[in-house]
């Protein structure tokens, strides 16, 4: 075995021990050796048959002792039981292995940190950040990787700004003149986002800051007139819905209610099924981005008096999405056919309830009443939910 590997393998072992220690973190009480047994870096030092490792390992070791690196101790004869970390001689240590000192490290996390501040969702995670680097704990997305790790807050902090709807690959190009970068980087983002930020889901969280890999457009239908540049439309006169693109919503000028209610649909097969009637109704697939709240906005503000329900999957999620929407518009939306009467009609349809949907469940519990509250705890008692599409009868 080379002893440059000897050497990598030894000095990294007590590095390690060392930096997860209490003299490190500077509240040690009493001196700490740091020490580790040969026969747990080399299991088969001792073994008979492996005479040129055991040599090998010896010969290093020894030179990194005249070397003033380390302390040998012996079993019997050449054999060495344990090999100790001169404190005295760490940062030579930290040379020869090309290692940067951990407390360099948490430095420059700490200004990268810094750099990045100013932002609500960043805050709230640089804030359990330097907790941990505190309790010499493990930072959350970063592996050691500095690029990766500046990437990902450049790419989170310019989601969280982002109010255009882009192609991810677009968006990308801008933020890092590759195209490719912003995917190579989408889980750790969409996984910190929905840790620290309020987002309805997790596989959403990109659509909801309008960087998407596909066109979105807004359907609607139903009672309701839209004045759009210089055209009015009645959907009421129409047979079907309308998509808006992104670009047609930045003509609207107005939107007026003739129904009584609006809704908001969560999947598009029920808004096709949706009869209407005497309802405005608005397919959210889903999620609900910037470019959809500020519709619904404008929507409210020219029609306050009317009545705001959200029509949705009859499990967690749906009342997730329901109570995001409330919280992203401002606008005290109620749920409709989500309800207990509608969950026992439909029980035979019904799907089991995972472990994370109990989970889900008591969290909402502690924050709804009335219906929804009833209806969340009719489903934890019958471990049950139900897909949105299962409700026919309107």
């Amino acid at each position: 075995m080379r002893k440059e590997n000897i050497w990598q393998t030894v000095i990294n072992k007590l590095l390690d021990k060392y930096e997860k220690s209490k003299t490190f973190m500077g509240t040690n009480q009493v001196n700490q050796s740091f020490t580790k047994s040969i026969s747990e870096m080399f299991s088969i030092y001792n073994d008979d048959a492996e005479y040129d490792l055991f040599c090998d390992v010896n010969e290093a070791l020894r030179e990194m002792e005249n070397m003033k690196l380390v302390t040998l101790t012996y079993t019997r004869g050449d054999i060495i039981n344990k090999v100790s970390l001169n404190i005295d001689m760490i940062h030579k240590c930290y040379e020869i292995v090309g290692r940067e000192p951990k407390k360099e490290e948490n430095q420059w996390l700490l200004e990268a940190m810094e750099k990045y501040s100013g932002n609500d969702v960043l805050d709230k995670y640089f804030y359990i950040q330097r907790s941990y680097i505190s309790k010499n704990k493990r930072v959350e997305y970063f592996d050691g990787n500095k690029k990766e790790y500046m990437d990902l807050l450049k790419l989170v902090s310019a989601l969280l700004a982002n109010e255009e709807e882009q192609f991810v690959r677009d968006f990308s190009i801008k933020l890092f003149r590759d195209s490719k970068k912003v995917e190579k980087l989408e889980i750790k983002a969409r996984a910190l986002l929905y840790q620290y930020g309020d987002f309805q889901d997790k596989d959403s969280v990109f659509e909801e800051c309008n960087v998407l890999k596909t066109p979105t457009y807004l359907c609607i239908k139903g009672k309701g007139v839209i004045i759009l540049g210089n055209q009015t439309i009645d959907l009421s006169l129409i047979d079907g819905d309308i998509a808006l693109s992104t670009a047609s919503l930045k003509e609207l000028k107005n939107v007026i209610v003739t129904g009584s209610r609006v809704v908001t649909v969560e999947n598009l097969t029920s808004f096709h099924n949706y009869a209407a009637e005497n309802d405005f109704v608005i397919y959210l697939g889903g999620f609900h981005n910037k470019i959809k709240r500020r519709f619904l906005v404008k929507l409210y503000e020219s029609n306050p008096d009317k009545e705001y329900r959200h029509f949705g999957d009859i499990d967690a999620g749906g009342f997730y999405i329901l109570e995001h929407l409330k919280a992203k518009t401002g606008i005290n939306f109620k749920s409709m056919y989500m309800d207990k009467k509608t969950m026992e009609k439909y029980i035979c349809q019904s799907k089991p309830l995972t472990g994370n949907d109990r989970k889900r469940i008591k969290s909402l519990l502690m924050k709804l009443t009335g219906n929804d509250k009833e209806v969340l705890e009719f489903m934890l008692e019958k471990g049950c939910k139900l897909e949105q599409e299962a409700v026919k009868e309107r």
